[in-house]
């Protein structure tokens, strides 16, 4: 953020907003783009900043200890926290990846349902870029989510300025606590502008093509299930059905009764697979668990490089999940307009997130929402069949 007047305000560090450390990581700013200079003030007091997507690439040599992706060498898209915090000290920035929880889990769930709504909106066009920053730093910033009133207000005495808050605040207006909500974490320094980042992050996408998946007669035969026996390390693995439940707890973990995976070895999901496969009539549970599985089996930081490109996937860094979608006259199933287009990612998310309730039932067994996303998984895994 570039900036000729620094306010005389409390730093974001001070208000605690992050509490739980998962390791370090050093980055080195790769430029920030697309984005705008756009004018604002905060508490009164009239700045401006370049606002947009903060480019990162994580150290190779030396990349901290957090295990997550990004991995070491990979360039992601982030946002700025603060407002009044000047970045960076140097080119290479030592930050502490933590979560979002002392930030609350108002302002947290409002900020993971902006990103899984809109991050893929914003493309290059540097209008979407710097209204994304706005909007975040309005969420961060104030209590309510009001562009034109409270702590932090948008300038729209300019036509750019002015088309910057109309979209911020449309993203704003938007947001009901309904919307598919994105996995973020945050990327914390005492003397450097705190970043919001997604797991797995934000980095250029590409349409859904062959390789990327598989239908869910794959997954029930014997090369698919030998994939699923042999992931990390063999049969009593227990890596996939961990990060199962962790990253969909509603769908297949702790508020997901007995479908919940937590623990479970590579051959318990495998066979729990079976299960799904073999019901009567739509199969959306295995539709589901195959976008799933393709979307591990084709990241190398999760499954390795090798053992599922023998069976003729695309693996690498950020494997399935970046790749997008359009849901067409099925948005309701995911949270966003009809005719939206997503990332892999962002369906299983979105799902996971409506079928919250407990009821052990993809969608709560709402039949119009299961239609939808049935039709949206299955044409995922057929577009990408290997």
């Amino acid at each position: 953020m570039t900036k000729t007047i620094k306010p005389q305000l409390e730093a974001l560090e001070d208000r605690q907003f992050f509490s739980v450390s998962l390791g370090t990581m050093n980055v080195i700013d790769a430029g920030t783009h697309p984005g705008l200079v756009t004018t604002y003030s905060l508490n009164g007091v009239k700045d401006y900043a370049e606002a947009g997507v903060y480019n990162w690439t994580r150290a190779a040599i030396n990349p901290g200890t957090y295990a997550g992706a990004p991995t070491p060498g990979q360039t992601f898209g982030a946002f700025c926290i603060e407002v009044d915090q000047d970045l960076p000290s140097s080119p290479n920035i030592a930050y502490t990846v933590t979560d979002l929880a002392a930030m609350g889990a108002a302002k947290a769930d409002q900020l993971k349902e902006l990103w899984g709504r809109f991050r893929s909106a914003i493309g290059t066009d540097n209008t979407k870029a710097a209204a994304f920053q706005m909007a975040v730093w309005e969420i961060v910033s104030d209590s309510g989510k009001n562009l034109t009133a409270g702590i932090f207000k948008a300038d729209t005495t300019t036509a750019s300025g002015a088309a910057v808050a109309a979209q911020a605040q449309s993203w704003l207006n938007a947001l009901n606590g309904t919307g598919p909500k994105a996995n973020l974490f945050a990327l914390s320094s005492p003397i450097d502008q705190d970043q919001l980042f997604e797991v797995p992050p934000c980095t250029p996408k590409t349409p859904l093509k062959k390789g990327m998946t598989a239908t869910i007669g794959f997954w029930q035969n014997k090369n698919g299930q030998a994939i699923l026996n042999a992931l990390n390390g063999g049969p009593s693995a227990k890596n996939l059905g961990n990060w199962l439940a962790t990253n969909f707890p509603n769908l297949w973990g702790a508020n997901a009764g007995t479908n919940n995976l937590a623990g479970k070895t590579n051959a318990q999901v495998a066979a729990f697979y079976l299960t799904k496969f073999n019901v009567k009539g739509q199969k959306l549970d295995a539709q589901m668990l195959s976008v799933a599985f393709a979307t591990y089996v084709t990241n190398s930081t999760l499954a390795g490089s090798t053992l599922a490109s023998k069976y003729g996937f695309i693996v690498n860094t950020t494997g399935t999940a970046n790749a997008t979608i359009n849901v067409g006259s099925s948005g309701a199933a995911f949270g966003v307009a009809n005719n939206s287009t997503v990332t892999v990612w962002q369906t299983l998310k979105a799902a996971d997130q409506l079928s919250a309730g407990g009821s052990n039932d993809p969608y709560n067994g709402n039949q119009s929402l299961r239609n939808m996303a049935n039709t949206v998984f299955t044409a995922i895994n057929e577009t990408g069949d290997i």
